[in-house]
């Protein structure tokens, strides 16, 4: 059956499932609009910046494991795509870009909004294709979902303007293959299990890619007396309050987990595609276990092992349940709770009000942290608060979503509204920096437009702090981190939201139970003083430096 090309993509998106799509309209994609426009099986996002469609499909990639997409006019809106197919890319989430280019008789020419889209994006994506005749709609469907699919990653279609109403005969696929799971190698999972079994004082990491399997992961911890680190992506996968509980590791962790990796003989690292290895003593033996192959470190002392997490442990549960072949590892079972008392005390310093009432960013996500729900979704921007957050936030079961790789700032409000139109029935929190949502205030248009209940949380400390905080203690003169920032209540409200402001501590509580109430969007601008990072600046520096004296032990 003929249909436009158009149609065509429409109804192959709908059988493959695809639920949303994030845009901004453009000349080179009109037509495409047209016709989704006539539809209601694909619901349309309307963003008001390409870079928002592209961080809100790579959002809810993160979500659901399943390809998403967002669209954009030929030149400047392909261009703007690309810092959100970058995030995608760096965070290995298979995301469909989907481009207009100007008419065929135009390509390769000095025309408007003319550039070669496929060198321009090829960077950021995994397979970057140019549609040039309908008859190919087809194919390039296929393996741009394929491969965004298989590898994780974005595929990039770009389609000439006078292509969308032509006619094509390119048949609907039913469904796409499925990939196998990855096998295992058992000798190297084995082999892992004897070197765990002979630890005395064994610790693990787990990243994002552990999550689905945390509950495993937290019996064999509790099995092995082995204390617990979590990244930032794998924070709310097991209790902050389980007593084998260290915190994070890095910038954002505890000196608990520090202390910790000073004394330990193996680390065991869970799903965990990047950690940082400047806190981790070069001589620690790693096993690490991740079923994709660009997750592993160049590591000297680390031993792969090729595998889903939920496969390995399966694999390793008969041989680690033979409590008789342990070795004594009460001292080490006592030291992890011991140390873990550390660290939730150690939150509460951070998060110790002053004296005069005023707001630090600790104190905001701490009186956050007690009043959000349990299976809360909360998107975290870039820069000093989502450092706080990692440190101070003791999560249960929340769900932190965050530019992982990638680390753009403007990330939080987007990927927020894309997290409720995923999962609609959660609470969502945004919190965000001021300098984050100057890069991405437009989206508080699609947020009102959308009638999202989110709350938005700005951490207003009117500087980019911590740039400063970076610039100062490498020995420069802090210049161009100030932000002078407009009111950010009158702002919301011009937009429609319900906003408010807290500036002490007073404030602040009751700000936080009216906001999380509602029903609409909302927004707080929290006066927060500036910069709050600096408190920790040397404790940070003696952490860096304590390595190599942890590598002379």
């Amino acid at each position: 059956m003929q249909q436009t090309v158009s149609q065509y993509v429409i109804k192959q998106m709908v059988q493959w499932g695809v639920k949303r799509i994030y845009g901004v309209a453009g000349d080179a994609i009109l037509p495409f609009l047209n016709e989704l426009g006539r539809q209601a099986e694909i619901l349309y996002i309307p963003c008001r910046h390409e870079t928002a469609a592209a961080l809100m499909a790579s959002t809810e990639a993160k979500l659901t494991g399943q390809p998403t997409v967002c669209i954009a006019t030929s030149g400047p809106g392909a261009a703007q795509l690309l810092n959100g197919m970058a995030d995608a890319h760096m965070d290995c989430v298979p995301v469909i870009a989907l481009t207009g280019q100007v008419e065929t008789y135009k390509l390769g020419g000095f025309h408007k909004q003319f550039i070669d889209q496929q060198h321009l994006l090829s960077v950021v994506s995994a397979r970057s294709e140019l549609l040039t005749h309908p008859e190919a709609i087809g194919e390039a469907m296929h393996r741009a979902f394929l491969t965004a699919t298989e590898q994780q990653n974005v595929a990039h279609l770009s389609v000439c303007q006078d292509l969308w109403e032509l006619e094509t005969t390119a048949a609907i696929l039913p469904q796409q293959p499925v990939a196998p799971d990855v096998q295992a190698d058992r000798a190297s999972v084995m082999a892992a299990a004897e070197r765990l079994l002979q630890a005395k004082k064994p610790l693990f990491l787990l990243g994002t890619g552990a999550r689905k399997a945390s509950q495993g992961v937290q019996q064999l911890a509790e099995t092995m007396d082995a204390g617990i680190i979590l990244t930032l992506g794998a924070k709310g996968a097991i209790d902050a309050a389980h007593p084998q509980m260290l915190g994070g590791l890095g910038d954002g962790g505890s000196t608990a987990t520090l202390e910790a990796m000073a004394q330990a003989d193996l680390l065991v690292v869970f799903g965990a595609a990047w950690y940082p290895r400047e806190y981790l003593p070069s001589q620690l033996p790693i096993i690490q276990v991740d079923e994709r192959l660009g997750s592993f470190h160049a590591y000297a002392n680390l031993s792969p092992v090729v595998s889903r997490v939920e496969e390995t442990l399966a694999l390793w549960q008969p041989r680690l349940e033979q409590p008789q072949l342990h070795p004594d590892r009460a001292a080490w079972k006592q030291q992890m709770q011991t140390l873990h008392a550390h660290y939730l005390q150690e939150m509460d310093e951070w998060a110790r009000p002053d004296e005069n009432g005023l707001l630090r960013s600790e104190i905001l996500i701490s009186e956050l942290a007690k009043r959000v729900k349990s299976d809360a979704i909360v998107t975290v921007d870039t820069g000093e608060h989502s450092i706080w957050f990692n440190r101070v936030f003791p999560a249960s079961s929340q769900l932190p979503v965050f530019s992982g790789k990638w680390r753009t700032m403007g990330y939080g409000l987007p990927a927020a509204i894309a997290a409720k139109l995923t999962q609609p029935a959660r609470q969502v929190i945004a919190i965000i920096g001021d300098g984050c949502l100057l890069m991405s205030s437009g989206e508080l248009a699609t947020l009102a437009e959308q009638k999202l209940a989110i709350t938005v949380i700005v951490i207003n400390n009117r500087t980019l702090g911590l740039e400063e905080r970076k610039m100062i203690a490498s020995g420069y003169r802090p210049f161009g981190t100030d932000v002078p920032n407009p009111n950010f209540v009158k702002l919301a409200e011009a937009f429609g939201l319900r906003a408010y402001q807290a500036t002490t501590l007073h404030q602040l509580g009751p700000v936080l139970d009216e906001a999380l109430a509602g029903d609409g969007p909302s927004l707080i601008d929290v006066r927060c003083q500036a910069p709050t990072f600096s408190k920790i600046m040397p404790e940070i520096f003696f952490q860096t430096q304590a390595v190599p004296s942890y590598n002379k032990k």
